[in-house]
């Protein structure tokens, strides 16, 4: 939560207070391994639960975990944050959508926009091999 968050949360509050036809909230989520901190993970998961509060359907866009190497210790990050972003979707009573910026590595938008200091963002690679990432988001929507 942030002075963003709120402020859109002041507005869909009003919003429905006034009968305005506002059913859902989308978050794009272009986002780094520093998400992995424990109060942010929190702090996300308070934003979207005071969403769902409000009887507003989540949609959660866009996600990309940028990381600065490809190395297997940042792809396992990657992976496990992945993995905790749904698993938060999914304990948000009305979080319906989880969708990612795209799928593979190859067609990423992030080193062009970083100059090439940030890639790898993506569950798949550049030659759509699999990564933790996939695997991480596969096992968490699988638990019952």
């Amino acid at each position: 939560m942030n002075a963003k968050s709120d402020a859109i949360y002041a507005m869909a509050k009003d919003f429905r207070s006034r009968g305005v036809p506002l059913d859902g909230v989308g978050f794009q989520m272009h986002i780094n391994l520093s998400f992995t901190d424990p109060k942010t993970l929190s702090s996300f998961a308070s934003n979207l639960k005071r969403f769902s509060d409000l009887g507003m359907e989540i949609h959660i866009t866009e996600l990309d975990v940028a990381l600065d190497s490809a190395d297997p210790a940042g792809l396992a990050a990657q992976g496990a944050l992945y993995g905790k972003v749904t698993q938060v979707c999914m304990q948000t009573p009305t979080c319906r959508v989880l969708q990612t910026w795209g799928f593979t590595d190859k067609y990423s938008w992030i080193p062009s926009h970083s100059h090439g200091k940030q890639g790898w963002a993506l569950p798949f690679d550049a030659d759509y091999t699999k990564k933790p990432a996939y695997y991480s988001m596969l096992e968490t929507l699988q638990r019952p």
